[in-house]
């Protein structure tokens, strides 16, 4: 399923923006523990023309479970919802997850992300664990299990809806300060990858990996951190 679905959204990206990929680094392949193996990661980023950047991780282990996590960051302010989206395949269970996040503003709604929202709201809800970002989340959010087509059918609509508000919005430097400060949040409250990115990167480089892969912001400088796991240093 995750693979599949891969690229039927990247299809659906490109018919909507123009996307070019950005250059492969120290994050592109990645495992845990490093010998073993029990994990692999695959990280590939994109940037998508008049809208932000994008990031996909994709996640198999030993154990038969994949997951695919989707980061759309309006990193120019560019007035729409942070979308996040998780998919998960292991043996017969699946699940998406379509998380949008206003990020402190209220003036983001969307006809086209509401009627969505309405057209999947009867797929069976995924039970998740309490945290302080599910009420964060916008009312259109989607967390659902299902069939792999139903799934499948969601998580790509949700993309191509969301993709048709980047016309309709506009850059907000405000904005951009509100995205740093939901960021900062996700990494001192937690995230739903915390655990897995501080076990794979460290702290700091788990910082590090959310501020420069993850949600990036255009014009932001870093500080140059470096951390040393085994023999490699992240930089």
């Amino acid at each position: 399923m995750i693979s599949e679905l891969k690229t039927q959204i990247m299809e659906e990206i490109g018919e909507a923006v123009s996307c070019s990929s950005l250059p492969e680094d120290g994050w592109t392949d990645m495992s845990f523990p490093g010998i073993i193996k029990l994990m692999k990661f695959r990280v590939d980023r994109y940037s998508l023309e008049g809208f932000g950047k994008l990031m996909t991780m994709h996640t198999t282990t030993k154990m038969g479970m994949e997951l695919l996590t989707m980061s759309f960051m309006p990193s120019n302010g560019l007035t729409v919802p942070y979308l996040l989206m998780d998919a998960m395949s292991m043996k017969n269970k699946r699940c998406v997850f379509v998380e949008y996040y206003g990020c402190g503003r209220d003036d983001l709604q969307s006809d086209a992300l509401e009627e969505l929202y309405e057209t999947f709201r009867l797929l069976p809800d995924y039970a998740e664990k309490p945290n302080w970002y599910v009420g964060e989340r916008e009312s259109y959010s989607l967390i659902k299990s299902g069939t792999e087509k139903q799934l499948t059918d969601m998580a790509v609509r949700s993309v191509k809806a969301y993709l048709s508000l980047i016309p309709l919005a506009h850059e907000d430097e405000e904005y951009k300060k509100q995205l740093a400060a939901f960021r900062q949040r996700m990494i001192t409250e937690g995230n739903p990858s915390s655990s897995t990115l501080h076990l794979l990167l460290g702290k700091i480089g788990a910082e590090r990996f959310m501020k420069q892969a993850v949600m990036p912001i255009d014009g932001e400088e870093l500080p140059e951190i470096k951390e040393k796991r085994g023999s490699k240093w992240l930089v």
